[in-house]
């Protein structure tokens, strides 16, 4: 009966590692949005244009 107890624990720690690290492949394969300065142009309204 040890055995099965011990095989139970050996496949949950398996399984807690595989749920980690597929968790740590999806978000390193997921493009991250970075935080890029965009220099927005904007025409210049005149007070008589308004």
């Amino acid at each position: 009966m040890d055995t099965h107890l011990l095989m139970i624990g050996v496949a949950v720690m398996v399984g807690l590692i595989g749920i980690a690290a597929s968790r740590d492949l999806v978000k390193r394969l997921r493009p991250q949005p970075r935080l890029v300065p965009i220099r927005v142009e904007r025409p210049q309204r005149r007070s008589r244009d308004i």
